[in-house]
């Protein structure tokens, strides 16, 4: 009889570095959750820069894990490879944390100071992601602690979903429920924390350095699949009349029927991976172009008197990510099944359709948000008055009436007419009531107005310095196009004499943001932040103006010589307020997507695979992420004139991309392979640690 097995104790080194993970994913997804509102309102990017600058930022971050397993596998080992990186991870913390506290520094130079930071960042990220958990599996014996290892990938993924629930809840919080640096929100403070987590994270793990086992730097698995791959290229265009049943087989002569087999068998999971990167495109953008959604939504809970902050609704994710995994075995794959859906591929085919209904109902909900814009007939043209006087002004031709032919002191008229020509002449003829009796000609202005067709121009009813009345066309057409971003549009009509005058526009309760008169002089519309504004004229306040999102607005301000000046706003094409929960059906959908994705793509590229091929394997799916991103900075460099566009093209992209997979796996033939066991005790060891360690390595 064999002598019965002693039962060896769990490591304790594990537990360092568990906690290592935590801290430092606390510190990546508190980052990301905040980074694209920090590019955009405190470094003054567009939307469309700021979302390139973010998915270009996590496309570094899953692009150099592949450099991270070179290194940790080839040279410095997984050991020396966290500790080296982490540092560099750190300094992009601070870094970053200084620039966001650099208010004295001009922009460009904050800007750049941020831009080094997130470099750092990535670099250090990215350096370390293929190496945490497969160090934490070094730590076990195998097969002996098997089920102990299983334990341990438990523990890791759930300090990886406990790291991003809190940090993606607080992050928000810091920068926004506290002020500094003479600003409404708190940037460093958030980037702060962060900061002093990543710092935590290298103390932790620097503590457990005389428990942990390190095995030496000796796996150079990824070098010899590429090179067996670039080989086996080169030898087929130098190759006259190639006689081998597969392209790989001519790298027979420099490579092992093993390295040439598992090669073979990894290229026909990276067909599969070639769907892949247009998932990923879509999944990270909860990160960008969702939370500038919200930046247009509502997110006040008034029963307990508490605001949703728009990125803080990414804390969904983990929160219901973790709902989903305890109910994979027992709720979603049994519910999948009935419908016939068991295999790997057909629940990557499913979840990319979920993919595809969450942009489409964030399509839907960017409509309705933006709502309908004016549409004027290209056969019909639009002209608009507004009265500038503290008396009603009446039109006196019948054939333009609409409605009440009396237009109120400060109000306006909206007016049809159909040119013969592209762009037309029509008189008209006005006259103001006798309490305006004191200007000029007030009883009796003809003048000639311009229409042209498709067009909407407007016209100020006003007095000259010599009080004489007269009907002033406002320099440019009426734009209702509403900008991408989704700010209102205002301009400001005003008369002659207030355009000299102490005019502005203060945003209620921050100080710092301001609009002068003398930004609106040409009286064409500008995008400006929404919210609630004062309309001060010196020192007195006229009136307090209220300006929503995705909303074009007239402000028109005249001159009373008794009152002071006085002002009016009107709104066209106004834009829904929605609250923001009401994104939660498009983030259940790409929840959904995310979970079975991620952990169908893993199970299937790492039982596909040959163990001894894995970390190349690893490297290629982070790789997929990185490219998922880089299609996100492609497609907004095109800049979309609308942002509702760009999510029915990721739609339809998504499908496309749905419709490959569903090519790709009609062919497909499923593959199994058997541990096989040598001489080599660590050889064994990396194996089967291998497995089960990728699991957790894009998390």
């Amino acid at each position: 009889m064999e002598p019965p097995v002693k039962k060896l104790k769990s490591p304790k080194s594990v537990w360092f570095i568990v906690c290592d993970e935590l801290c430092e994913r606390f510190n990546y997804y508190g980052l990301r959750t905040i980074l694209v509102l920090y590019l955009t309102s405190i470094l003054n990017y567009s939307d469309d820069d700021s979302t390139m600058i973010y998915h270009g930022f996590i496309f570094l971050s899953y692009f150099m894990p592949l450099f991270g397993a070179i290194l940790a596998d080839s040279y410095w080992g997984k050991f020396k490879t966290i500790i080296r990186l982490s540092i560099v991870y750190a300094l992009g913390n601070v870094i970053l944390t200084g620039a966001s506290m650099a208010n004295d520094f001009t922009l460009d130079s904050q800007r750049f100071i941020a831009i080094v930071g997130l470099i750092c960042i990535a670099l250090g990220t990215g350096g370390i992601k293929p190496c945490a958990c497969t160090f934490g599996g070094d730590q076990f014996q195998l097969p002996e602690q098997q089920d102990q290892l299983a334990q341990f990938f438990s523990r890791f993924i759930t300090a990886i979903y406990i790291g991003s629930l809190i940090s993606t809840f607080l992050a928000p919080e810091l920068r926004k429920s506290v002020q500094c640096f003479g600003r409404d929100t708190c940037f460093p403070l958030a980037f702060g924390v962060l900061s002093l987590l990543m710092i935590t994270a290298i103390v932790v793990f620097i503590l457990g350095r005389n428990m942990y086992v390190k095995r030496k730097p000796e796996n150079h698995v990824i070098f010899k699949t590429f090179g067996c791959i670039f080989y086996g290229i080169r030898k087929n265009i130098v190759s006259s009349s190639p006689n081998e049943a597969h392209w790989l087989d001519l790298a027979g002569n420099k490579y092992s029927e093993t390295e040439v087999s598992d090669t073979k068998a990894a290229l026909e999971v990276l067909y599969i991976f070639i769907a892949y990167p247009v998932f990923w495109a879509l999944y990270e953008q909860q990160g960008s172009r969702w939370t500038l959604q919200a930046t247009l939504m509502n997110g006040k809970v008034e029963d307990i008197g508490w605001e949703i902050k728009p990125d803080q609704m990414q804390t969904i994710h983990p929160l219901f990510a973790l709902l989903l995994i305890l109910s994979f075995d027992r709720i979603l794959y049994p519910f999948l099944a009935k419908f016939g859906i068991r295999r790997p591929l057909q629940k990557l085919i499913f979840s990319n359709f979920m993919a595809v209904l969450a942009f489409l109902l964030a399509a839907v909900l960017q409509y309705k948000i933006f709502g309908d814009s004016t549409v004027i007939p290209n056969t019909e043209g639009q002209f608009v008055v507004y009265n500038g006087f503290n008396c009603n002004a009446r039109v006196l031709n019948p054939s333009l009436w609409v409605g009440n032919n009396d237009i109120d002191p400060l109000g306006s008229a909206k007016f049809m007419y159909t040119p013969n020509f592209d762009e037309d002449v029509v008189n008209i003829k006005l006259k103001l009531d006798e309490s305006c009796n004191s200007y000029l000609n007030y009883d009796s202005l003809n003048i000639n107005v311009t229409v042209s067709r498709g067009e909407s121009i407007s016209y100020f009813l006003t007095s000259t310095a010599n009080k004489e009345v007269k009907l002033r066309r406002i320099n440019h057409y009426d734009d209702f196009i509403k900008p991408k971003n989704g700010h209102p549009s205002l301009r400001i009509i005003t008369d002659d004499i207030n355009k000299n005058e102490s005019l502005a526009l203060v945003a209620a309760g921050k100080n710092h943001l301001s609009y002068n008169i003398s930004s609106f002089s040409n009286e064409n519309f500008i995008q400006v932040a929404f919210g609630n504004y004062n309309v001060v004229h010196g020192e007195g306040l006229i009136s307090n103006i209220n300006l929503m999102p995705a909303t074009i607005y007239t402000l028109v301000v005249r001159n009373d010589d008794s009152h002071g000046p006085e002002s009016k706003l009107y709104a066209t094409d106004e834009g829904n307020y929605l609250h923001i929960l009401w994104q939660t059906p498009q983030y259940a959908c790409m929840i959904i997507a995310d979970v079975i994705f991620i952990a169908t793509s893993i199970e299937f590229s790492f039982t596909e695979a040959p163990p001894r091929i894995k970390s190349f394997i690893s490297a290629c799916y982070s790789m997929t992420q990185s490219v998922g991103n880089l299609v996100v900075v492609v497609v907004s460099a095109l800049s979309f004139r609308k942002q509702v566009h760009e999510y029915l093209f990721f739609s339809g992209l998504m499908l496309a991309d749905t419709l490959l997979l569903v090519y790709l796996s009609y062919s497909y033939k499923y593959k199994s392979f058997r541990q096989r066991l040598n001489d080599d005790e660590n050889s064994i060891e990396n194996t089967v640690t291998n497995q089960n360690e990728v699991k957790l390595d894009e998390k």
